[in-house]
């Protein structure tokens, strides 16, 4: 397949490509779109010949949209969500579920780099020289390697190119501290045998734009990311791709309040203010180093062997404020959360397909994981008692170990000339193992003047409480591990009712394994059962779809809908925030710091449609529409609605909102230019609405957190002028050009700030406000 810009370039005349569903390229003398090849079924194949929702967003309407970070692609999507709370979080959301990424549970939508499963934080790191995004929705319980709920990402890096030398530089630059610079080469060493490909990027930004009133910093973040691809066809038989990819990123980001200071000592701010009081800033970075090898041999003309095999190692730190509003009254106290994660990740799938059969296409394969996370943690908590202005500082180590490995095999029917059939299975086996051990760090800091007495009677206390020298087992081994398998599938049916309009229905089954909530707090033994009320059970759901894909006006249309139910056994739900209370007084003693994951039965239905036309020589449009309704189904939520002698309460929370996604979203773009005698001028515009939805980060009821979110509307505009043979191109650039401000993220107050003021502020995220810019691109 050949990846060569002189192929991209040529779209660039053309409409803007649709978000979802097919990336047009069309050759306007035939006015017909141009369908893109995908892998989504670890085959090559169209959009319109899978039988199941997948949506594509090339890498030309990334560049067209001036999508710096993943989370620019949200605007070009409906259904999906791809929030950034902080610098240091991000998540996915598809179909309605999601689940905090710091939770320590599987995820709802795994994320895949070239077909290989990385953590969030490596998927989200960078948009830079990608062929395309691929988004697979529904349960992956057949061919991708993590049998995820809610679907799966896959990222797909441009490849290098045997024959031809081409590349590309771009910079952006705008308002709000955005400098993105990043450029691409490839060429062939060996023609039609050895190629290789270097690119780079330099990305800043003022991530949210929130300034600390307290240290006069404003948030700010600056990655740099490299990558190296080679590609060796070797014989004609057989190919290698070897893919390396850098990553460095550092940020401050303080946080941003919302609230009314209850003692009348600091201002009144409101989330759209996006001010903060916080003594530290929050800083951080993150780095990490990938290898992806694939490699394709073909043994005749009907079989074809694959191996994928992948590892990455990184290294996330961060140090929380968590004193959010400076109200502990000694400025020297350190009352921060220092944090540092190393990952460690191998992978390896290995597929064998039969290719071109009239009759029976299958493919059976195997694939291993082992990933290993080395958390560890320093705390510290100031105090002031007994005469005495200290603080406690807590070290802990976290350790998470998972192994799992699959065998599956796809199959397909060719029934009739129009009807075939799609069978899959998979068989797991999940291991994995979850510690967390406590040690006493002594005291931190000592004001001035304190009682001997007193300090020495806390730092006492807090070293009995944490074991001494020997530290406080939260998560013995003994209850650490977990071991389990799963058996999970597909069975799908596709009528090809016309040449450009087909049928299909298909059941999937997804999985998550069970596991222990983290939560490194010596408290946990307030639990009535211990670390057993830390432990959730494993969930399964079951989902089918229904839906079509056709292709209209003499192919100058497309328009693919669908329409899913999916029942879950058991959903993971995550609740923060969650209070311990002492059983016999009923006083709080302790707030859980991670969070706590528990289970209960949820169903989803929903409705998708997507579509591109071609109006004019000049014209195009594209949309999508996204409905769903996902809610719990007689489950029961940890709470702080307790009853006497209750630990903590549970309470239901029968056809509220499982996953905090809005029900209803839309996107629409278009574009249309101006030929020019050898130039083109374009506008270009893209519209994202998105509905209300629940505030489920502050769910455990912790201060005035509000229940709903308000709905809003992103409006994007671009004004540019380009060479019409797609070598250069200049545009000017408006973002959320109706400055909606409305709240995305709002968890709770701090401990501090409850101790001392009752709770008057909270933790809050509101959109990006509304920004210019401009981005040159050059290609050669």
């Amino acid at each position: 397949m050949n990846n060569s810009p002189l192929k991209s370039k040529l779209p660039r005349k053309t409409a803007l490509a649709a978000a979802l569903a097919v990336a047009a390229s069309p050759t306007f003398a035939q006015m017909v779109l141009e369908e893109v090849v995908v892998t989504a079924t670890k085959r090559e194949s169209t959009v319109q010949d899978i039988a199941a929702t997948v949506n594509v967003v090339t890498g030309q309407s990334i560049d067209e949209f001036s999508s710096l970070t993943f989370s620019d692609l949200e605007t070009q999507t409906a259904g999906l969500s791809l929030p950034t709370p902080n610098a240091r979080t991000s998540n996915i959301a598809m179909r309605g579920v999601s689940i905090d990424p710091e939770s320590g549970a599987a995820a709802t939508v795994d994320v895949y780099w070239n077909d290989q499963v990385v953590s969030l934080d490596v998927a989200f790191s960078q948009l830079y020289d990608l062929e395309r995004v691929e988004v697979l929705r529904g349960p992956q319980g057949t061919l991708q390697g993590r049998t995820s709920p809610g679907g799966a990402i896959n990222v797909i890096t441009t490849k290098p190119d045997l024959s031809e030398a081409y590349g590309y530089a771009q910079v952006t630059a705008g308002d709000l501290d955005v400098l993105n610079v990043q450029a691409a080469y490839g060429m062939p060493l060996i023609e039609d045998t050895l190629a290789v490909r270097v690119a780079a990027v330099y990305d800043e930004d003022a991530v949210g734009n929130i300034e600390n009133k307290n240290t006069g910093q404003d948030s700010q973040r600056d990655a740099t990311s490299a990558r190296l691809s080679t590609l060796w066809q070797v014989t004609d038989d057989f190919d290698a791709t070897l893919v390396y990819q850098y990553f460095d990123r550092d940020y401050d980001n303080p946080h941003s309040l919302d609230g009314v200071d209850s003692l009348g000592e600091r201002p009144t701010v409101e989330a759209s203010d996006r001010v903060g009081f916080g003594r530290t800033d929050n800083p951080g970075d993150f780095d990490y180093d990938l290898f992806n090898l694939t490699m394709n041999w073909a043994l005749g003309d009907n079989l074809e062997i694959t191996s994928v095999s992948g590892y990455y190692e990184s290294s996330k730190n961060h140090n929380e404020q968590r004193d959010r509003a400076a109200y502990f009254p000694d400025p020297m106290a350190i009352s921060t959360q220092f944090s540092g994660t190393d990952y460690e990740d191998f992978t390896q799938e290995l597929r064998l397909a039969s290719l071109g059969n009239d009759f029976w296409d299958w493919m059976v394969g195997a694939y291993y994981q082992d990933r290993k996370t080395d958390t560890v943690f320093i705390t510290n908590t100031p105090v002031d008692a007994l005469g005495a202005v200290v603080s406690v500082k807590t070290d802990g180590v976290l350790p998470v170990d998972a192994e799992q490995w699959s065998i599956f095999t796809a199959n397909s029917f060719f029934l009739t000339d129009t009807l075939t059939l799609e069978v899959g299975l998979r068989y797991t086996d999940y291991d994995s193992s979850r510690e967390a051990t406590l040690f006493d760090g002594g005291l931190s800091y000592v004001a001035d003047g304190s009682s001997e007495l007193g300090v020495g009677l806390i730092a006492a206390g807090a070293a009995a409480r944490l074991n001494g020298e020997d530290g406080l087992v939260v998560i013995p081994a003994s209850e650490a591990e977990t071991d389990e398998d799963a058996v999970t599938g597909s069975l799908t049916l596709r009528w090809d009712w016309t040449d450009d309009i087909s049928l299909y229905g298909n059941y999937n089954r997804g999985y998550r394994p069970s596991g222990i909530s983290i939560n490194p707090d010596p408290n946990i033994v307030l639990f009535p059962n211990g670390v057993d009320d830390v432990k959730h059970d494993e969930e399964e759901s079951d989902a089918v779809e229904v839906g079509f894909k056709g292709r209209f006006w003499d192919g100058r249309a497309s328009l693919n809908g669908a329409m899913f139910y999916q029942q879950y056994d058991g959903y993971l739900g995550f609740v923060r925030g969650l209070e311990l209370a002492d059983a016999d007084t009923g006083e709080v003693q302790s707030v859980l710091p991670g969070g706590i994951i528990y289970n209960g039965d949820a169903e989803i239905f929903g409705i998708e449609f997507d579509g591109q036309i071609l109006l004019g020589e000049t014209w195009s449009a594209g949309g999508a529409l996204s409905w769903i309704n996902a809610e719990w189904d007689g489950a029961e939520e940890p709470c702080n609605e307790r009853e006497p002698g209750e630990v903590y309460g549970l309470c239901d929370v029968d056809g509220e909102n499982i996953g905090g996604e809005p029900e209803w979203s839309m996107t629409l773009n278009s574009e249309y230019y101006f030929p020019l005698e050898s130039t083109e001028v374009y506008i270009r515009g893209l519209y994202k609405y998105t509905g209300e939805r629940d505030n489920i980060s502050a769910s455990a009821g912790i201060g005035e957190v509000t229940d709903e979110f308000e709905e809003y509307n992103i409006v994007n505009a671009f004004i540019g002028w380009r060479a019409a043979d797609g070598t250069w191109d200049v545009n000017v650039w408006g973002k959320n050009l109706l400055d909606e401000d409305e709240t995305i993220f709002q968890g709770g107050p701090d401990q501090f700030d409850t101790q001392y003021s009752g709770g008057s502020y909270t933790e809050t995220r509101v959109l990006d406000e509304r920004s210019y810019g401009v981005t040159a691109r050059y290609n050669f």
